[in-house]
């Protein structure tokens, strides 16, 4: 018998079904499938397919079309995995969703707005510029670009909430920083990434008092990415020079701007 379900990706909650399943009707070797259209193609939905059943030698992956489709459910898991919470992802999945970024752009476009969507992107290519110059990781760097303001648009309540369940202290922050804090905590709890060096990245990229080389990528390439739309060649001229010294640049005309906006000319 040959069960099938989009399966964009498998989930925890469809693969304990097709287990049970196959116990209830005394079945000795069951194959499931992907069917329909998915974010992900057929390929790579196989691949995670197989991925979670790998451990059960009578459960086999098969390409061919499916006799019967799980009943209607399961799909609500599916799409929150792809809006962020890839901890529903099935057993043997999980690591695989969240090193490999399958599901990256839709997580985005579920919780970003459209600016925030483009600035993400333009920070991230900045990212892997100035990690490529500066002999990092440039995939790391895309990563941390890509999602440093997960929670930017997460509303100010929910922040509160999360910061008060993991470190009270970062309250007295202003509300416009939080992202940072909350940001690291949605990637490690919610999208299952667990580098230190991206989280502690993003962590500290709104105040950029970081002092690894990818606090210091985020926080300048976050600051001067292309959609911000002001001059900043001669910042990136630094920072592709010297990162601690571009960060050091970047700082004081942030620290300018706000003085600016505050009506305090400097």
């Amino acid at each position: 018998m040959i069960l099938g379900a989009q399966f964009d990706p498998v989930t925890e909650s469809e693969r304990e079904y097709i287990l049970r399943f196959r116990r209830e009707h005394g079945i000795r070797d069951l194959y499931v499938t992907v069917s329909g259209e998915g974010v992900l193609d057929r390929k790579t939905r196989l691949y995670l397919l197989e991925r979670a059943f790998r451990p059960y030698r009578h459960i086999h992956v098969t390409d061919t079309g499916p006799d019967e489709l799980l009943p209607d459910g399961f799909e609500q898991d599916e799409k929150a995995v792809r809006s962020g919470c890839y901890c529903l992802a099935a057993a043997g999945t999980v690591s695989l969703i969240a090193s490999r970024g399958y599901y990256y752009l839709e997580t985005l476009r579920q919780r970003c707005t459209a600016h925030r969507y483009v600035h993400s992107i333009g920070t991230a290519a900045l990212c892997v510029r100035l990690a490529l110059r500066h002999g990092f990781d440039p995939y790391r760097a895309f990563q941390a670009g890509l999602l440093h303001d997960i929670t930017k648009s997460m509303p100010e309540e929910e922040q509160r909430r999360i910061l008060e369940n993991t470190d009270p202290g970062l309250l007295e922050m202003s509300p416009a920083v939080w992202h940072s804090y909350t940001g690291a905590y949605v990637l490690r709890h919610d999208l299952c990434i667990s580098d230190p060096k991206i989280l502690r990245a993003v962590f500290h990229h709104t105040v950029g008092d970081g002092k690894g080389t990818l606090d210091r990528i985020l926080y300048i390439a976050d600051k001067l990415e292309p959609t911000r739309h002001y001059d900043t060649e001669s910042f990136l001229r630094t920072a592709y020079e010297d990162l601690a010294k571009g960060a050091a640049e970047v700082r004081e005309e942030a620290k300018r701007y706000i003085l600016y906006k505050e009506g305090k000319h400097v």
